[in-house]
């Protein structure tokens, strides 16, 4: 299934509904279906989720999901950002992390630091949509170099008109949207592109929640920035917005953010993979269910990022994460075989 086809009954509602709440407190995600869940399946209690506002979305449909299974589980997810969801999840402050990166060696060192073990799934992929409004006729692609002089700190006060990128584009304010600091998705970006964490210009939009960017690049012509791909995918259909073809560090070619360059890998820099970590302590507190939330989501968490708008890791890495969480279920004495989600 492409990512696109997805249920028409929900998605755009729930993630634009998701980011919007994001602004004033985390979401609870409870089920009230029925299921197996509550004393016969020996399930329930609250998992705190915090983290990646990219990766949030697939997080929050898996405890929908998980929900709708248990009925006495709520899972409680709150976007605030990859770097500002470390921040909790390494002083033990939440049981799930989503990230949209690796953990960095400073995060690293503050779980050490507060006796945080861990581990981490792969969920799914993602690709960094750049971003134009559809107004806007004269950008038809981007390169890595032209990525790089408009987004680095050294363009700050520099580089402030499209025509200062290509004298053919217009002499028109450049109106740029991006993520701010707490974000993965500025983290790998910078990284990838300016090549350095955090060299970044300082006059441009920043935010934490990735709707808005598309959402104001939408209302401008003359707006430019990137962020996640999934929310773009929520509302490109409806509203003036599109991706650039980015060069490729593989072949120079260009391509869009689409299944076949993303999962082939010639959508480089700009595909990433995306993660939940665990911690392995809350896993050993309640294995029932924190080792089902985590069965449960590797088992279809191919399905859940589709659902998404995001990209499906391969099988082998499906099979890595059950083979994962094997290990840490018979490191903290609990059967495998006695979970009540088993391995799809």
């Amino acid at each position: 299934m492409a990512p696109s086809q997805r249920n028409p009954t929900r998605g755009i509602t729930r993630r634009q509904s998701l980011a919007t709440i994001a602004g004033v407190g985390a979401v609870a995600v409870a089920g009230c279906m029925g299921g197996n869940g509550g004393e016969e399946g020996g399930v329930a209690g609250t998992i705190d989720a915090s983290g990646s506002n990219t990766v949030a979305p697939i997080t929050s449909w898996a405890g929908e999901n998980f929900a709708e299974e248990f009925p006495d589980v709520l899972v409680d997810v709150a976007p605030e950002g990859t770097g500002a969801g470390f921040q909790e999840f390494c002083r033990a402050n939440s049981a799930v992390q989503s990230a949209s990166r690796q953990i960095s060696d400073e995060e690293v060192a503050l779980c050490e630091e507060n006796d945080v073990d861990y581990d981490f799934l792969e969920v799914g992929l993602d690709g960094i949509s750049v971003v134009k409004n559809s107004e806007n006729d004269w950008m038809e692609e981007v390169t890595l170099d032209e990525l790089r002089m408009v987004w680095e700190f050294d363009a700050t006060g520099e580089i402030t008109q499209w025509s200062d990128i290509r004298d053919e584009y217009p002499d028109e304010d450049l109106q740029l949207h991006a993520r701010d600091s707490a974000s993965g998705t500025f983290d790998y970006f910078t990284l990838e592109i300016c090549g350095e964490v955090g060299d970044i210009r300082d006059d441009y939009s920043a935010t934490s929640q990735t709707n808005e960017i598309m959402g104001a690049v939408a209302g401008d012509q003359y707006g430019f920035g990137w962020g996640g791909l999934g929310y773009l995918r929520d509302i490109e259909d409806d509203e003036p917005i599109e991706a650039v073809p980015v060069e490729s560090d593989q072949d120079g070619e260009f391509y869009l953010p689409e299944e076949e360059s993303i999962e082939s890998g010639t959508y480089s820099p700009l595909a990433r993979p995306l993660f939940a970590f665990f911690n392995l302590a809350s896993l050993e507190e309640e294995p029932e269910l924190i080792g089902s939330f985590a069965r449960f989501y590797a088992n279809r968490a191919q399905e859940f990022a589709r659902d998404e708008g995001f990209y499906a890791a391969p099988d082998e890495i499906t099979e890595e994460n059950h083979d994962k969480i094997d290990s840490w279920l018979e490191s903290v004495g609990y059967s495998p075989e006695d979970l009540p989600v088993q391995r799809a």
